[in-house]
């Protein structure tokens, strides 16, 4: 399973994401395209390498019109607590502002990838959370002034674009360095970490070392609040490519970065899950395969219904959602919407996977992805795509069984 580990030893932001995402290989025209699928203007993205205290590492920068000499600043305080204005020494017009209800519908229309969309609404929805929770503002109405909108879109959806194409399965993160210190934003004088990033890193192992500044925005700590699970220490990494994502600051004896570790686990990887969980006696039976696909769209990681006796003797359904914890809160609200039910359980559980692979093979009828899965390096399980097999059989008028027994075949004969 493809892993990308975050190793947070001074801080994290957007901006620094982006820039170690492009360090490990995403194309940065391929990135500019995507973001240009969204009706948002008025910015140019910059990068480029620079030395962080003798490390080189690559600067992503997004600059706005009419903003020259301000570029976007990790650790300057340049988007993160500010989201009714941007104050980089400078007065701006205060009307200008979008709603995160705006920004999210925004990112929901767009035509980027479905996995980069929806991972994308996930981090800025953990942005909003907890920007509301902080300063008493429901979610949907937290604003963020025009540059800081520009800022804060780049860079949830960037991290998402870069995390879609570079095919990334799961997230690790190690302790992260929050710096110390106060802050000085439109809220006044603010402690190290600010509270929305304080708000997000809740389940993470934190610390504070060799910078007496803030070294996590609200924008990087919502990007590991939305993929990351778990945050805990590394263990069994295989690492196949390293990305450096430069911040703004620098120190003389301390390289201001972050540092992206792209590989994979190996053997078997246990990670926690949310099981959600809820009894329906009063729908119609069908609606139960659109709700499954919606489900599975919002980033379930299985859907199943049993049948059950209820009070009364009524027959029902137990419908029963395994998902990351990330994605829990949008898998509940599309229960409430989209079934009978008036009430959801859930609980944490801990689920253990094999390290997985897909490998193409060639048969008679035209080509199979198999899937193989593996324990400690040795193959236990070889399965071939059933979606490849049921088009084969229908475009070549052949049995299913017989395109499975031959992608089978071809895969042992390829060992």
């Amino acid at each position: 399973m493809k892993t990308l580990y975050f190793d947070c030893f001074s801080g994290i932001s957007g901006d620094m994401t982006i820039g170690a995402l492009l360090d490990l290989g995403l194309d940065f025209e391929y990135l500019k395209a995507e973001l240009k699928k969204l009706p948002v203007e008025g910015y140019e993205l910059k990068a480029g390498r620079v030395v962080r205290s003798n490390l080189s590492a690559m600067k992503f920068d997004v600059e706005i019109e009419g903003d020259a000499g301000h570029p976007h600043e990790h650790h300057d305080h340049g988007h993160t607590h500010d989201h009714h204005h941007h104050e980089n020494g400078h007065t701006r017009q205060p009307h200008f502002h979008r709603k995160a209800s705006e920004i999210l519908q925004m990112i929901a229309q767009s035509s980027i990838h479905p996995n980069a969309r929806r991972i994308a609404t996930d981090i800025f929805t953990k942005l909003a959370i907890s920007e509301g929770k902080v300063h008493n503002i429901r979610p949907e109405d937290v604003e963020f002034h025009e540059v800081g909108a520009v800022d804060s879109i780049v860079d949830c959806v960037g991290a998402a674009i870069g995390f879609d194409a570079l095919g990334i399965e799961r997230f690790l993160c190690s302790a992260i360095n929050v710096g110390s210190g106060f802050i000085h934003c439109q809220h006044g004088v603010m402690p190290v970490p600010a509270p929305a990033t304080a708000d997000l890193l809740r389940n993470a192992t934190i610390y504070s070392k060799h910078a007496n500044t803030e070294l996590v925005t609200p924008t990087g700590a919502a990007i590991l609040a939305a993929v990351v699970n778990p945050f805990g220490p590394l263990q069994n990494f295989v690492t196949d490519r390293i990305g450096y994502g430069a911040g703004t600051k620098e120190f003389a004896d301390f390289p201001n970065c972050v540092r992206l570790m792209l590989g994979a686990e190996s053997g078997a990887s246990a990670e926690d899950v949310i099981v959600i969980e809820a009894n329906i006696d009063d729908m119609t039976p069908q609606n139960f395969g659109y709700v499954t696909e919606r489900l599975f769209g919002a980033g379930a990681l299985d859907v199943f219904t049993l049948p059950i006796q209820m009070k009364k003797g009524r027959p029902g359904h137990l419908l029963q959602v395994l998902t990351p914890p990330h994605s829990a809160d949008s898998i509940s609200r599309i229960i409430f919407q989209e079934t009978t039910t008036i009430g959801i359980r859930s609980h944490s559980a801990s689920r253990t996977i094999l390290d997985r692979e897909s490998v193409e093979v060639e048969t008679e009828y035209g080509k199979v992805s198999v899937k193989v899965s593996r324990l400690a390096g040795d193959i236990v399980n070889f399965t071939p795509e059933y979606e490849d097999c049921a088009r084969l059989a229908r475009e070549r008028s052949v049995p299913l069984k017989k395109v499975q027994a031959a992608a089978v075949a071809a895969y042992l004969n390829k060992k």
